[in-house]
């Protein structure tokens, strides 16, 4: 137990401290002056009409005060166009929103636009009803698993977003973050021991089988992972980055949670079953194995699946709607990354079953001999 401790340890030092490397050895990218976003309070809001060569067009104007930024505490006006409003914001006297500010070309205080509704404590809010539910129905098991989770997310949002940023290759970094947050989400919830290190390379072995599914598919359906406006956004601002790297990161870190799932389900099944039956020999084991992640892999498959599908709901209503080419629309970049995404997971999915079912086998054979 104190070698695998050890070992998610240097892990842990390992990857993190893959940033700093990549930030000693590669320029950072510049940020360019454009603009900033700030917290303001609809203080009342008013409609008029201004006059065009065609006639005239409607305006909402609003009368914000800042509450947040170099003007917070000040107020001012802003007004919109109703007919050319991209999200239909209508916000209402109360309302907390978010407001763009970018330089003025010819000097002065800068050019404010209404950018949408602040919805952080609605966001909070959920955070805070999600972690007492946890806690609630599942105990001081709940709150490991809520901070499991929490930690995750923070270790994404300072590693890897931060090394890709700084020109790292992101896929050795995605998948260092796989060993690391299995190995924290497992011994928050399962403890430090054999079964957290089995599930641990499961979830390994199944992320680097999605990932060549999806490096090799990738190449032969040309995919350059620019496949929405934000992304070629992006991209066009730092031309030094690998767009095909974050895609396959991501598909990475996606697969992550369905692997884990099937192969924490392997490890605890064939830990029971050799509980139950210190008899067993490592065939009996493996088959074992084999029947749990048969049966949880059918319902994980569907989860990956139509967790994609959903995503790109609107894209299918829109075909629908203007009934295009099924080629063309098969065809389209943000499509087949779906597609890649959910068919690579798959079968990282599937692979993850016999690769966890005979690590388990063979360390529960390996226990008992030792015991011998």
């Amino acid at each position: 137990m104190i070698r695998i401790q050890r070992l998610c340890v240097f892990l842990a030092i390992t990857i993190a401290l893959l940033p700093i490397v990549a930030q000693a050895t590669t320029p950072p990218i510049e940020k360019g002056d454009d603009g900033s976003y700030e917290r303001a309070v609809i203080l009342s809001v008013s409609h008029t009409t201004k006059p065009t060569k065609d006639g005239a067009e409607q305006l909402q104007e609003y009368e914000i005060q800042f509450l947040s930024g170099p003007f917070a505490g000040k107020m001012r006006k802003l007004s919109t166009d109703l007919s050319s409003s991209p999200y239909g914001l209508e916000p209402r006297q109360g309302d907390k929103v978010l407001i763009y500010l970018a330089p003025n070309p010819a000097g002065g205080e800068p050019l404010a636009y209404l950018e949408g509704f602040d919805r952080r404590a609605a966001i909070y809010g959920l955070l805070a009803l999600w972690i007492f539910t946890m806690i609630l129905l599942a105990g001081w098991q709940g709150l490991k698993i809520t901070f499991s989770i929490l930690l995750s997310i923070l270790l994404i949002g300072w590693i890897l977003i931060p090394a890709f940023l700084h020109g790292l290759n992101p896929i050795p970094v995605a998948l260092g973050l796989t060993v690391v947050l299995t190995a924290l989400s497992t011994g928050f919830t399962t403890g430090w021991n054999k079964k957290s290190l089995v599930t641990t390379i499961g979830t390994l072995g199944g992320a680097i089988v999605a990932y060549a599914i999806a490096a090799l598919f990738s190449k032969w359906m040309h995919l350059s992972g620019l496949a929405t406006d934000e992304d070629r956004l992006f991209f066009i601002k730092n031309p030094l980055l690998n767009p095909q790297g974050l895609l396959f990161a991501g598909i990475i870190i996606a697969a992550m949670g369905v692997v884990e799932d099937v192969a924490v389900s392997i490890a605890s099944g064939v830990a029971e079953v050799h509980r139950a039956n210190a008899h067993f020999g490592f065939k009996a084991l493996f088959r074992s194995g084999m029947v749990v992640g048969r049966d949880h892999m059918g319902a994980l498959a569907n989860t990956l699946v139509f967790a994609y599908v959903g995503g790109s709901l609107s894209t299918l209503l829109l075909y629908t709607q203007v009934g295009g080419s099924w080629a063309k629309f098969v065809n389209f970049d943000v499509v087949t990354d779906e597609i890649i995404r959910s068919l690579a997971g798959t079968i990282g999915l599937v692979f993850t079953v016999p690769i966890t079912a005979l690590l388990a086998a063979w360390v529960a054979c390996r226990a008992t001999s030792q015991k011998s």
